[in-house]
């Protein structure tokens, strides 16, 4: 599908990268501004681990990978470029949630909700399972949470 570029959103996607000055960069460039389409983040998200136009980076088929999206949000679900109504929206992203679980991507969803949004069934449902799903009262918080992601994903576990 052709990629549209809405001057709303001028930040343009970056594939994955161990350039940490140039995933700042991209992550400072953006500003919110309107409308909240997570699904197409989501959608992008989840082509770069698998598909083009992105560089997918080669797995050794000795080693077990796991591979993990975090959606994280400020808003619900309020365009995107077929639909204007939520529900509309928030189906057709369950979907995409449904084949990323069921491809065996873990799916970390977070939302930002400072404007006192209902929480998100979509983001709840979204999640790999109830302990992937955070909901946030306060940007401050965001901190603490990709570390608390970020150490359940470092976790070793050893079988004997």
């Amino acid at each position: 599908y052709p990629a549209e570029q809405y001057s709303s959103c001028p930040a343009q996607l970056m594939g994955l990268s161990y350039d940490w000055t140039a995933l700042t960069n991209k992550i400072n460039a953006m500003q919110p501004n309107g409308n909240t389409n997570q699904a197409i983040g989501l959608q992008m998200g989840w082509q770069t681990l698998t598909a083009a136009p992105f560089t997918v980076p080669p797995m050794d088929p000795n080693y077990k990978y796991n591979q993990v999206i975090i959606l994280l949000t400020d808003g619900l679900n309020t365009q995107d470029r077929w639909y204007t109504s939520q529900s509309s929206i928030d189906t057709r992203q369950q979907k995409t949630c449904d084949n990323i679980k069921a491809a065996g991507i873990t799916l970390y969803t977070v939302q930002v909700n400072t404007g006192g949004d209902p929480t998100s069934t979509l983001l709840q449902n979204c999640a790999s399972d109830s302990s992937k799903f955070f909901l946030l009262t306060s940007s401050t918080e965001i901190v603490a949470t990709f570390n608390q992601i970020g150490t359940a994903l470092s976790r070793l576990r050893l079988a004997m």
